[in-house]
């Protein structure tokens, strides 16, 4: 009962906030966002747990590199799916308008939501009936175009004003941008792509993908809210994926509940790639910047870019095929060398927040900046711990709960 009050308290403080104190403008509803999002999210989870749990749509620990060991169920991207886009249905409709440049790229929310329906659609159908893995990157280049038509484009690569050489082949000019031209299409569908497919790669341990994922949308929501950036519709969807998946992580995290499942994966990976671009990129592009911008989004996104980087390399060294699943990733390597899941998380979780508050100084250089990142670990680190000592109350004798009741 208590919880439900919670619940249902978050949403109205979101609900409340974004009518009064939005005044109509649709770029000042990132908080209220963010809580109505935790909220819908917090509360839909556990009853999308319950109905796969009577369908039998649960996650069976058949295979080696499988590190849970009881069926779990993993429709945990139905939740994620309804939590952002009931959410961004309920800013539109509390502010009275849909925003005059969400068509025109300026925060890509008709792409994303295209692009990220058919990913999410095509990543439950493989969590329900497994696809051949040729279909899926089918399926998965043409939600990248789907988002790339309707505005989430890669068009140029700005540079910092510092950075000025010529190797002959290549000449590039302080503060001019590398204008992709032929190259934007195929470079944004990789990066929608690719991000998508890491994301689902990383998700192979209890909270790891959830909880990396809210902290790299944290960090975007942080970027492209600076002085520097201003990207509000950018911030505006980071800040409800976030919240979504610091809801979900409530059920998610170790001892797991429920998994993300490929939808989930898919989704908040191809949300995630859609943000980078359109909240930092372009948003890099009016920005003093002082590294590239290519090196930021890595920063934001490095751990599973560096995790299926390394992956696809270790499977083409042995001569198999990058789709072909083993236990080697970074995460495995660690529960190998002796830490427990929720150390683990922690760790990959801290390496995350830390690198995305080097990219967040980067873009904007300015204590404002840099003690509004700091506010925003330390509150993605108390609801962690939150969630570590709820595990932990709920994992001990009954004797040492009602001794220490």
């Amino acid at each position: 009962m208590v919880i439900r009050l919670f619940q249902a308290l978050l949403l109205a403080v979101g609900v409340i906030w974004a009518w009064f104190f939005s005044n109509g403008h649709f770029d000042e509803t990132q908080i209220p966002g963010f809580l109505i999002a935790l909220a819908i999210s917090w509360w839909l989870t556990p009853e999308i747990r319950a109905r796969a749990l009577r369908l039998n749509l649960v996650d069976k620990p058949d295979e080696e590199r499988r590190i849970h060991k009881v069926p779990v169920p993993r429709l945990g991207g139905v939740a994620i799916y309804i939590s952002v886009m009931l959410t961004v249905t309920v800013l539109v409709a509390l502010t009275g308008r849909f925003p005059k440049d969400a068509r025109a790229g300026e925060g890509g929310l008709a792409g994303i939501a295209l692009g990220g329906t058919l990913i999410f659609v095509l990543g439950l159908v493989d969590d329900l009936e497994s696809l051949p893995a040729k279909l899926k990157l089918l399926v998965q280049v043409l939600a990248g175009c789907a988002a790339y038509s309707l505005g989430v484009r890669i068009k140029s690569i700005p540079m910092p004003a510092h950075l000025d050489f010529d190797l002959g082949f290549i000449h590039l000019h302080g503060g001019t941008p590398i204008e992709l031209g032929a190259f934007s299409l195929p470079l944004t569908v990789l990066w929608l792509v690719g991000i998508s497919n890491a994301v689902n790669l990383i998700d192979g341990m209890d909270g790891l993908a959830a909880g990396v994922s809210a902290i790299s949308a944290l960090t975007i929501w942080t970027v492209a809210l600076g002085p520097n950036i201003n990207r509000p519709y950018a911030a505006l969807t980071a800040a409800v994926l976030s919240g979504a998946l610091l809801g979900f992580l409530r059920w998610n995290f170790n001892p797991a509940r429920i998994f993300l499942g490929d939808s989930g994966a898919y989704l908040t990976g191809f949300i995630l790639g859609a943000v980078s671009i359109t909240g930092v990129i372009k948003g890099a592009a009016t920005a003093t910047l002082i590294v590239p911008t290519f090196l930021l989004v890595i920063l934001i996104l490095f751990f599973p870019i560096i995790d299926t980087s390394w992956a696809i390399i270790r499977r083409v060294a042995k001569g198999k095929s990058i789709f072909t699943p083993d236990a080697g990733h970074i995460h495995h390597r660690l529960l190998q060398a002796g830490l427990s899941q929720k150390k683990v998380a922690y760790l990959l979780y801290g390496l995350t927040a830390v690198l995305g508050l080097v990219a967040a100084y980067f873009v904007n250089q300015q204590e404002y900046f840099l003690k509004l990142g700091g506010s925003v670990l330390l509150m993605a680190v108390f609801f962690a711990e939150v969630l570590n000592r709820r595990h932990q109350k709920r994992s001990l004798p009954p004797q040492e709960k009602e001794a220490g009741a």
